[in-house]
């Protein structure tokens, strides 16, 4: 009956179907927001002087305009603005003289990139390395606007020119200060990594690096200050690797030989291999990489060994919420090699209701035989469907210009802005690729993870402060909403107005408004859904006013 049901189930949603979207991202971006003095020491908070500060960024592309705002942290309305202009991709500084803060306080800055789209129906590759000798296991990429690393890319790395250990690179793809952590001890570290690399590289919620080591039977936790914990021993061959979940929520899966284990780590500091969870159990494959979905069904990679080169097995998926373990013939679904080829590396786009999986896109980079000409990334059309059909969104010819392998190590992961940043190393390249934009350009939206204090000061630019005072935007009521807020803003003259609503992650969730508006009191609602209708999860909102020369944020709260 059990078995029926699934079927059905499955049945009717391949016959009614779902509606499938390519989620709509950004692309450029400013990563590694800092303010310091003009000479870029430690900023002193002091304008009285003359010095004024810096607010320093990355920009992982060029930008055609970039505008930075100072918001008082208490209020989240900006008190000025600076409009600087197209800039390039790579290091960028804007200089400030501490208009708009003259009462003093608490602040913070944002910075909103933005430029025309390469394309509405195509991936573009808009960055490309070249060959700079990466010998890469795995890539992850800290999306947290509330860490100070936001946008640096950390790269698992099996030695050459560039060491064994933990690489680092800036938002834009050059190398960060410092650059090789947690070392070999052939390299000049403290760490004993064993006769293999570090493998599958991948984020806590405290920003902390996680590894597995294939042949030493480990999974290492590297930490902020790039020390390791070995946290898990005595495992055999660990490749695949996937975590979970908050402080004592916190849940480690790994896929290891033929099985797939799972932990609830919590906090601790080390977990005993024998109280692990089997939750998968295989005997004619090897799971290679895994990774979950919003509703906690699992997808592996299959090859038909532990060796990193093995020949692929295709991808499949599990539910794992029933009895466990689950064996080879328990899948929902499942994608032969002659689809995914040498699949290796899975990634998911969580879309924006991360309590649902039906907004959710699922990722993989593969390798093709040497006589075909399938390698690059592809996708599942829907995750959904009893029997799922693949397009390729990334080929040998956007990445090389012809027919190249990909490595059957190529690992893949999301930048905040949901460019997906791909480490091959067969070439030895990093290529950085956006997916198709919506409309004309496309914007995102980065707030400095730290407040910064500024000291009283009378500088202040009259046009700037009457123009602050002049337009207005409310706080939004009620706040915290269930399940609707009224938002009420005061336009000074006409412009063309947009009212929009961002998740904390700078991603558009709603557009309100967008359109020429006359001087005047404003009202609208927003009924706490995003842009295709679906009702959005709990949490912090950022609701941005902007007419003409003028922008203000606020940030609202959902509770449910």
């Amino acid at each position: 009956m059990k078995l029926c049901f699934k079927f059905m189930v499955m049945l009717a949603v391949f016959i009614f179907g779902f509606t499938v979207h390519e989620n709509i991202w950004a692309n450029v971006l400013a990563g590694q927001l800092k303010i310091t003095n003009p000479d870029t020491s430690e900023f002193d908070g002091d304008f009285t002087d003359g010095s004024g500060a810096l607010l320093l960024f990355y920009l992982n592309d060029t930008a055609s305009a970039v505008t930075v705002d100072i918001i008082n942290a208490q209020t989240s309305i900006s008190v000025f603005q600076i409009d600087a202009g197209s800039m390039s991709r790579g290091l960028n500084g804007v200089e400030w003289d501490g208009t708009g803060v003259q009462g003093g306080g608490e602040f913070v800055f944002s910075v909103t990139a933005e430029q025309p789209n390469a394309s509405t129906t195509e991936w573009t590759v808009f960055y490309d390395s070249g060959d700079i000798d990466i010998f890469t296991r795995g890539v992850a990429i800290v999306k947290d606007q509330s860490d100070p690393n936001f946008g640096l890319i950390f790269t698992a790395n099996d030695g050459g020119p560039l060491g064994t250990g933990i690489n680092i690179y800036n938002s834009d793809g050059s190398k960060h200060d410092p650059f090789l952590v947690a070392a070999d001890v052939g390299d000049g570290g403290t760490i004993t990594y064993g006769p293999d690399a570090p493998l599958f590289a991948i984020l806590d919620w405290q920003g902390r690096v996680w590894v597995t080591l294939k042949d030493a039977g480990q999974i290492m936790r590297i930490n902020r200050d790039y020390s390791a914990q070995v946290v898990i021993d005595g495992l055999t061959f660990p490749k695949g690797l996937y975590v979970e979940g908050e402080g004592e929520d916190f849940t480690v899966y790994v896929a290891a030989d033929r099985q797939i284990l799972r932990a609830n780590v919590g906090t601790d500091d080390t977990f005993p291999v024998g109280s692990m969870e089997l939750i998968a159990d295989f005997s004619t494959f090897y799971p290679h990489q895994i990774i979950l979905d919003d509703d906690g069904a699992l997808y592996t990679s299959l090859r038909t060994s532990n060796d990193l080169g093995s020949d692929g097995k295709g991808i499949r998926k599990y539910n794992i919420s029933g009895s466990l373990p689950v064996t080879d013939n328990d899948a929902i679904w499942f994608l032969h090699e002659d689809r995914t080829f040498i699949a290796n590396d899975l990634l998911l786009d969580h879309g924006s209701d991360p309590n649902s999986a039906l907004d959710d896109l699922l990722y993989y980079v593969i390798r093709a035989d040497a006589n075909n000409d399938q390698d690059g990334i592809w996708r599942v059309s829907d995750i959904h469907s009893f029997f799922p059909d693949t397009v390729r969104i990334v080929t040998e010819d956007k990445l090389y210009g012809s027919d190249e392998n990909v490595n059957t190590r190529a690992t893949i992961d999301f930048d905040a802005a949901g460019n997906i940043v791909l480490t091959e190393n067969a070439n030895e390249h990093i290529f950085f690729c956006s997916p198709p934009g919506q409309g004309v350009t496309n914007s995102f939206t980065t707030t400095s993870p730290d407040t910064f204090t500024a000291a009283p000061t009378t500088g202040i630019d009259p046009s700037a402060a009457s123009l602050a005072n002049s337009y207005r935007l409310d706080a939004n009521y009620p706040n915290p909403f269930n399940p609707s807020t009224t938002i009420k803003y005061h336009l000074a003259k006409s412009g063309y107005t947009t009212l929009k609503i961002f998740n904390t992650l700078g991603k558009e969730v709603r557009t309100l408004l967008e359109k020429q508006q006359t001087s005047g009191e404003y009202s609208i609602a927003w009924d706490g859904k995003d842009n295709r209708g679906s009702a959005v999860a709990s949490g912090i909102y950022i609701l941005e006013l902007r007419s003409g020369q003028y922008q203000q944020s606020r940030r609202m709260t959902l509770l449910k």
